[in-house]
């Protein structure tokens, strides 16, 4: 398992996807290195909001970023920050847990509901992959792969929900996944 040193005085900003684990990796750092824990960099903020919200940080703190067109220009103009990536192994596995959560709302919890998701939210799944993809190409940035972390001070964990149980239309969703991973 990896540890992660973060050291005094520190903007550390996570790029990754929703369901990569992030939460629970700034939680662990949060916890252990007494690093004050921020709201993720909404999606949904304009760009002059996101300008705003990164020059604003104050020092000693953790935040997540998701994909964003402009996210390698954010990463590389925000050079006061110490940027990582965090990623998930299992993309497909992710992607099943994103649009399951995406239909269910319910994030943390173990699964039992069976449901029909949107299989669009795939396409946009995939689209943000790319963005960090595009990012990772560059080999700026240390990247961590969440199953081969230690967050033992992380309050939520893995679920480990069965998503080919839990999802009703899971023949449409396995075909439109496998447009992407083959």
């Amino acid at each position: 398992m990896i540890k992660i040193i973060v050291s005094n005085d520190v903007r550390l900003g996570i790029l990754c996807q929703h369901r990569s684990g992030h939460t629970a990796f700034e939680q662990h750092l949060s916890a252990t290195h007494g690093t004050a824990l921020l709201q993720e960099l909404d999606l949904n903020l304009q760009h002059a909001e996101v300008e705003e919200y990164l020059q604003n940080l104050p020092k000693d703190c953790i935040f997540s970023m998701m994909p964003r067109e402009n996210s390698g220009e954010l990463m590389e103009k925000y050079n006061n920050i110490d940027w990582k990536i965090l990623l998930r192994k299992d993309v497909r596995k992710q992607c099943l847990s994103f649009v399951y959560t995406n239909k269910t709302q319910v994030f943390t919890n173990k699964q039992e509901k069976i449901v029909d998701v949107d299989v669009d939210l795939i396409d946009y799944f995939f689209i943000n992959y790319k963005i960090i993809q595009e990012i990772v190409r560059k080999n700026k940035y240390e990247i961590f792969y969440y199953e081969e972390l230690d967050l033992g001070n992380a309050y939520h964990t893995l679920t480990n929900n069965n998503y080919e149980e839990l999802i009703a239309n899971i023949e449409l969703v396995n075909a439109r996944i496998g447009k992407y991973l083959g």
